[in-house]
């Protein structure tokens, strides 16, 4: 869209008999000083609200000025009050051509954001506004330009099912101070969760543009869907483009509309998820029960007894749902059962499904953990990941997984073969494996499960906090533990996230640190899989004065890596009785948390070691950090 063309005119232009009869003596008695005098005026005073408006604007000593307020405050000037006139070619072309004002054309009826009126804005800010204040009764005239071109910027990205609501608002409401912002949105629906915004910001001098929600507004989401948005911000990489003020020369109304309908279509698609997070239900699923923590099959034991697939085929299809070697981009696709059953019933509603499972060897039901933002996928979508699936040879090695157990995989080929989109139903973010429960948590209150079908239930906010609550609850001696030695009849709890390493992850991050620690140091003093004692160091390096140990571990849970890893490089450098590495490494492709990190710092100072924790990219080839 070309919203700008310039018409300029010299004040060498010979003028015919028919304009000069059309001139009627309104605008000639007007001369350049008085035009000038005008513009200086609207530059105190500013201009009206119904003034704002105007296609064609005069440029006055390097500002434009909207063409009739321009005379009308010239003639005004002079005395002549009583004159009445139409915008039209014969008095633009007298301002133009005799005058020698240069003239310049917007279709959209507004000049671009300048930066005089900008500064003024912000000099204004949050200062109060008195009626009967002669200083502050200019401030209206002063910010309807900013607050009409603000609107019209908005208004040009309206499309589709989208609406338009604009901001005429210039002071707060309650203390009648200049407001900090203007911010007109569009949005789909009924106005009153999310939506794009651009805005005017004079307290922070940008202008800008958003996908955004209510805060504090009469609007303002709830506490839960607040977090759910900030959620959603941090995970997909949430931009808010700013323009300074002192960047705005390099603008034009066409470059910031193509650039704000580019941001549009890029979080469009986001847009419609995000409002499905605002309003997702949290639901109780079970899924099949599992020792090898849901990486990998773990054959028939403690499977259902009753009549159905499971119990003929000696798995369930949610048996790879944590396996974090098969993540595609962000996401981690998996399958439910309670989804599978009613498929068309949930197909693109988003849940906060609660997890829990079954041992059918010792009856009890064990609560397994939260996933948050638990997407049901389109038939067409799952389809595609099952390809992707194929193409990465993850089909092959989950029918690999069966066979080792005596199992049949051929049982994956004919749910494929009937349907391609039958083994994935579901996706979420894949950065949730890394904080998943270390233990299974039994459930200690059979109220606390409706019943046990595999179906979705309605979950008590009450139920899921006493479990989540139990897996972040800190030592406390009174609180927990047994007085009873009752061991025999208990057996051994199964913990889920400490058997099963993510072998492909691993294999792939030896390989690249140890090319990027070669090519740091030399091929020569870097090597992997030396020998000590029977074991294998994962990678080891010579320095000028010993040796470094590196150990790598890919378990879904950090705090697992730690605990396995530092025991095993302990073991290599110190067993039986000497010391032979002078720095011991641990290296992952997760980001440890705050709290991990202030682990890690503690456990180097209370044992005195000379001990670090890398974070490792094996993407980029690179250390992301070093704790």
């Amino acid at each position: 869209m070309i919203l700008k063309k310039s018409r300029s005119s010299s004040t060498g232009f010979k003028l015919n008999n028919h304009y000069k009869n059309t001139l009627k003596m309104k605008l000639d008695v007007l001369k350049p000083i008085d035009v000038e005098l005008a513009a200086r005026k609207i530059d105190a005073e500013g201009i009206p609200k119904n003034n704002v408006w105007s296609q064609h604007y005069f440029t006055v000593n390097g500002k434009e000025y909207p063409f009739k307020h321009l005379a009308y405050t010239a003639l005004e000037l002079i005395g002549v009050t009583d004159v009445k006139f139409e915008s039209n070619d014969s008095y633009r072309n007298y301002f133009a051509q005799v005058l020698g004002f240069k003239m310049t054309y917007y279709e959209g009826g507004y000049n671009f954001f300048t930066k005089e009126e900008l500064d003024y804005y912000a000099s204004i800010v949050k200062k109060p506004y008195r009626k009967d204040n002669p200083e502050h009764q200019l401030y209206p005239n002063k910010l309807n330009a900013i607050i009409a071109k603000t609107n019209f910027w908005a208004k040009q990205l309206v499309h589709g099912k989208y609406h338009f609501r604009p901001d005429r608002k210039w002071i707060t409401s309650r203390s009648a101070n200049i407001k900090s912002y203007v911010w007109p949105r569009i949005y789909k629906g009924e106005d009153k969760d999310i939506f794009f915004n651009v805005e005017v910001n004079g307290e922070q001098r940008f202008i800008g543009y958003k996908l955004d929600g209510y805060y504090e507004t009469t609007k303002r989401l709830h506490p839960k869907q607040i977090d759910t948005l900030n959620e959603f911000k941090n995970e997909i990489g949430w931009e808010w483009p700013q323009i300074k003020f002192e960047d705005i020369d390099g603008y034009s109304w066409d470059r910031l509309i193509r650039e704000t309908m580019t941001y549009i279509s890029k979080y469009e698609p986001l847009h419609e998820l995000l409002r499905k997070r605002l309003y997702k239900e949290t639901k109780l699923a079970k899924i099949t029960w599992n020792t090898n923590g849901w990486v990998v099959p773990s054959g028939r034991e403690g499977k259902v007894s009753s009549p159905s697939f499971e119990k003929k085929h000696g798995f369930g299809h949610e048996e790879w749902l944590f396996n974090s070697d098969m993540v595609i981009g962000q996401h981690k696709y998996g399958f439910l059962e309670p989804i599978h059953k009613f498929k068309s019933k949930y197909i693109g509603k988003v849940f906060d499904l609660s997890l829990f499972t079954r041992n059918s060897v010792d009856g009890k039901e064990y609560w397994v953990a939260t996933l948050k933002n638990v997407e049901v996928i389109h038939l067409e979508e799952a389809a595609e990941v099952q390809k992707q699936v194929e193409l990465r040879g993850w089909h092959y090695q989950m029918k690999a997984d069966l066979n080792n157990l005596s199992l049949d995989g051929k049982n994956l080929d004919k749910w494929v073969k009937k349907d391609r989109s039958a083994l994935i139903n579901i996706k979420f973010t894949s950065s949730q494996l890394n904080s998943l429960p270390m233990e299974l948590l039994e459930i200690d209150d059979p109220g606390d499960i409706p019943a046990d079908h595999y179906i979705l239930y309605d979950l008590k906010a009450t139920v899921r906090r006493k479990y989540t609550d139990k897996v972040s609850r800190p030592f406390d001696f009174d609180a927990s533990g047994s007085t009873q030695a009752d061991l025999k009849k208990k057996g051994k709890r199964k913990s889920f996230t400490v058997e099963r390493e993510m072998e492909f992850r691993h294999n792939e991050l030896q390989e690249k640190l140890l090319h990027y620690l070669q090519g740091h140091y030399s091929e020569k003093v870097v090597k992997r899989e030396c020998n000590t004692y029977g074991c294998r160091i994962d990678l080891t390096r010579r320095t000028e004065t010993g040796y470094v140990f590196y150990e790598i571990k890919t378990y879904n849970s950090l705090m697992t890596s730690i605990r396995l890893g530092l025991g095993q490089l302990l073991e290599y450098s110190l067993y039986p009785c000497g010391q032979q590495a002078e720095k011991l490494v641990l290296v992952s492709d997760q980001r440890a948390s705050e709290e991990v990190r202030d682990y890690i710092l503690h456990l180097k100072t209370f044992l005195k070691l000379d001990f670090c924790y890398m974070h490792f990219d094996a993407k980029t080839s690179s250390i992301v950090s070093e704790t």
